[in-house]
């Protein structure tokens, strides 16, 4: 398991320098999640392991939910996928941040 962990990371890295080597762009977006999947994530793979590894392996930027208080109220009806027209609010509030990384 820990091989095919370290792999993915690689892969990952391999992926977004594929991507700007043709003039594309890279941000990971970390979603909402709540409930008790946000406590089991959290206990499972906290933030400061694979998250923080995945920017700083690949170079690219990242936008955490959790770190935009406008981003962060939502709360996901059955754990790990917004409702209808939460997904819709949350993407006219994710937009200037995807601008502001895309701009780096």
């Amino acid at each position: 398991v820990g091989k095919a962990i370290e792999a993915r990371f690689g892969d990952a890295a391999a992926a977004v320098k594929k991507i700007r080597e043709r003039g594309g762009k890279v941000v990971f977006v970390r979603f909402p999640v709540s409930g008790e999947l946000k406590k089991h994530e959290d206990r499972m793979t906290p933030r400061v392991g694979p998250w923080n590894r995945l920017l700083k392996e690949s170079g690219a930027p990242g936008i955490y939910f959790e770190d935009y208080p406008e981003l962060a109220s939502f709360q996901c009806p059955e754990w790990s996928h917004l409702s209808a027209p939460d997904s819709v609010e949350f993407t006219k509030r994710l937009v200037p941040h995807l601008q502001k990384a895309l701009a780096q």
